[in-house]
């Protein structure tokens, strides 16, 4: 039939309803505030010569100001808990992820009570075992940030077990963290530590 018709008759063509995008919320009474004071130091600073000043002010309300300013905030917090890559086999990895997903599990948490337990004396990983010449399993790195503070204090705890001879070798923060996800993978990470 040369011209079937490609819909029965009869039926409405339903139109989706257009997506409606960013929502504008007004802005605070004291965030109104703010900007009226930083157009204020913009044009004071235009009024005493000093418009290099009153452009660096007019562009953080600018597209690329609002970047600008989110990149500040993420180096800071770059800074403050750096990544941590942790070498150890795929399979483990994998393991980790998978079960840390199924319980609800927050690996940047789990890391941090990790190395407090460890600094708190609670948790003492055991050393890692190498394995036998030829038989390395392929190694991947699982990426966790880590407060840069407790993973240096957690060093330094390593290297004062091994000094006061409590423990034959000096576990660093990636070992303590290894061994209580080893752990915890054991458990399917019961009791799960949730983003804090």
């Amino acid at each position: 039939m040369a011209n079937a018709p490609t819909r029965p008759p009869n039926r409405v063509e339903r139109r989706r309803a257009q997506p409606r995008g960013t929502r504008l919320v007004p802005l605070s009474r004291d965030d109104q505030q703010r900007l009226t004071q930083l157009q204020q130091a913009s044009a004071l600073l235009r009024e005493h010569g000093a418009p290099a000043l009153a452009d660096s002010v007019d562009f953080v309300f600018t597209e690329d100001g609002r970047k600008f300013i989110n990149r500040l905030a993420w180096k800071d917090r770059e800074q403050e808990k750096p990544n941590l890559a942790m070498q150890m086999p795929d399979t483990l990895r994998d393991e980790i992820k998978a079960k840390a997903a199924v319980a609800g599990a927050n690996l940047e948490a789990e890391a941090q009570k990790a190395l407090d337990e460890f600094v708190a004396g609670r948790f003492t990983p055991a050393q890692p075992k190498r394995a036998p010449h030829g038989q390395t399993p392929k190694k991947v790195n699982l990426n966790v940030r880590v407060d840069a503070g407790l993973r240096q204090q957690a060093d330094e705890v390593g290297k004062q077990l091994l000094a006061e001879g409590e423990l034959d070798w000096a576990p660093r923060a990636s070992h303590v963290i290894v061994a209580w996800f080893m752990d915890r993978v054991e458990e399917n990470f019961r009791n799960p530590i949730r983003k804090q």
